[in-house]
């Protein structure tokens, strides 16, 4: 009969068992290289024949026994050494096939592939150690880093994305890959190496998916950071003594909102194509309502108008408009409020902070507490007035003033019961800004102008206003005189002496309009006012004393 060579057996069909020892999660099996095993044992020859009983033949001659005796003998040998042959051939094949399968005894067969990667001539723990280092090559072979403004937020990695390298897999691959080429007998293995050279093996082990729930996570932890509300730009602070820069502005900014489900599909998408880098997080731009070119745009200067002060002007009256100028400078005017002149500057007295100088009365120059005050009233006329706004109470001198051409000035008075006021109304949108102050004059700083700037919403791009008074009538001179007492006797004595104090003086009629230009052309004329200064007698100085 068939019997297994005793030259050669095979390994164990399970390098790789889950025994964990040592901590780890997979050893060699303990009968990874076990001692030949025979699973079939030889089997001793019958001893002879057993016949049942039965009855004696004829007993043959001697010679015939003889003949009988030695057939048997001879059937026996012939099947010895019939038997002999055959088992000698068989050994002799298993011998040829053990000697060609031999060199796989320890190691994978050719053609083998796990991973795509081949294994064959490698050992057991070999192949492992090459298809984790593999595996976990590829799991830390990307990286992402998320960024935002210079800071860098997190490092992504394929662990991050919830990809996992399975042992368990590789083992049961390893492991079935052996058990083809290392199971069976001699020519059961020779077989399967064969076959593997037809069709080889390619194990592969499933890749866990990628995962956004971590990133995810992540990226609510970041999005704080990103999302900002818009910051609308302010008007700090009004400034009127700097004309360059008369307001402080606070900047905008723009707000983010950060789109969470657009970066994360954009992180998967480089994970899935192995892109690694900077991935640099956006937040989509949220614009402010208010910006600072939209308030310029609401504080542009409206008008600008410089009055001369005379240089025969005392420090008494300069200061008196210094005084003046000073209560209105900086004051904002909201939408549909009224700026009164008599309120805003108060009493002109001396516990006021006046000084006394020379004054219009009736027409008449005395010294009174204020004096000087209507040319920053006449100022601020024009410029309410050329920056558009509503003029509401306005009253002119009785006389021309050095200051202002006629029809353009604006007297007012509070003092002893008595009150003329100037009043204008802020008629925009927005508010008005005034600006106000005596400075050394642009073209001489040893003369000085009264200056008054008004801020508001823009008049328009090269939009400005002018004042043009023309003069319609001219009023003749009354023929008789007006006298005045010289109760000093200094200049006249006697009541039927006189001199000339001043001539007479013819009045206008004078009609002011308001031009709005265009780039400096003229292209709207606005009728404003009709003044009518009245003509003035001669007035002469008088005695008191009687003709002797």
């Amino acid at each position: 009969m068939n019997q297994r060579s005793d030259k050669w057996q095979p390994n164990s069909t399970q390098p790789f068992s889950q025994a964990g020892r040592n901590g780890l999660p997979y050893q060699f099996a303990d009968n990874a290289f076990p001692q030949p095993q025979y699973p079939f044992q030889a089997q001793r020859p019958q001893q002879g024949f057993h016949q049942p009983p039965h009855e004696e033949p004829a007993k043959p001659d001697k010679k015939t026994r003889a003949k009988r005796r030695k057939w048997p003998l001879i059937l026996i040998v012939l099947l010895l050494v019939a038997g002999l042959g055959v088992i000698g051939v068989q050994a002799l094949r298993d011998r040829q096939v053990a000697g060609l399968i031999a060199p796989y005894e320890e190691v994978y067969a050719p053609n083998i592939y796990i991973n795509g990667i081949s294994i064959s001539g490698l050992k057991p723990q070999e192949a492992l150690d090459t298809l984790k280092e593999d595996m976990y090559g590829k799991l830390n072979s990307w990286s992402l880093n998320l960024n935002y403004r210079g800071h860098t937020f997190a490092s992504l990695s394929y662990a991050t994305l919830g990809m996992t390298v399975d042992e368990n897999q590789l083992y049961a691959l390893l492991n079935e890959a052996w058990q083809m080429t290392h199971s069976g007998d001699v020519h059961t293995r020779k077989a399967a190496i064969d076959r593997l050279q037809i069709t080889p093996y390619n194990g592969q082990a499933a890749r866990s998916e990628l995962s956004d729930q971590q990133l995810e996570a992540m990226l609510s932890q970041i999005a704080p950071f990103i999302n900002k509300d818009p910051v609308n730009a302010a008007i700090i602070h009004f400034q009127p003594d700097n004309d360059r820069e008369p307001f402080v502005f606070q900047h905008e900014q723009a707000g983010a909102r950060f789109d969470m489900v657009s970066a994360r599909q954009q992180i998967m998408s480089w994970a899935a194509s192995g892109r690694s880098g900077d991935f640099e997080l956006t937040g989509e731009p949220i614009p402010p309502e208010v910006t600072v070119a939209q308030l310029k745009e609401k504080v542009a200067l409206r008008s600008s108008i410089s009055t001369s002060i005379s240089t025969s002007s005392t420090e008494n009256r300069n200061n008196n408009i210094r005084v003046s100028l000073s209560r209105m400078n900086g004051m904002i005017l909201k939408p549909g409020e009224s700026f009164s002149f008599n309120k805003v500057v108060g009493p002109r007295t001396l516990q006021a902070g006046f000084f006394e100088a020379l004054e219009q009365v009736y027409g008449d120059l005395v010294t009174g507490v204020g004096g000087g005050v209507c040319q920053a009233s006449t100022t601020l006329y024009q410029a309410a007035l050329t920056a558009g706004l509503t003029i509401s109470k306005r009253s002119i001198h009785s006389d021309k003033v050095s200051y202002s051409d006629l029809g353009q000035d604006a007297t007012v008075y509070l003092s002893g019961g008595r009150e003329i006021d100037f009043v204008f109304k802020n008629t925009t949108p927005e508010d008005i800004y005034i600006a106000a102050r005596v400075r050394p004059a642009s073209n001489s700083s040893k003369r000085l102008v009264t200056e008054i700037r008004i801020y508001g919403q823009s008049l328009g791009e090269g939009v400005s206003y002018r004042m043009n008074s023309e003069t319609v009538q001219v009023l003749a001179p009354p023929a008789d005189k007006k006298y005045v007492v010289d109760m000093t006797g200094l200049i006249v004595t006697y009541k039927d002496e006189e001199k000339l104090k001043s001539e007479a003086q013819e009045g206008y009629v004078v009609e002011t309009y308001l031009e709005k230009l265009h780039n400096g052309q003229v292209v709207e004329r606005k009728f404003v006012s009709s003044d009518t200064y009245q003509p003035k007698k001669a007035v002469y100085y008088r005695g008191n004393t009687a003709v002797p």
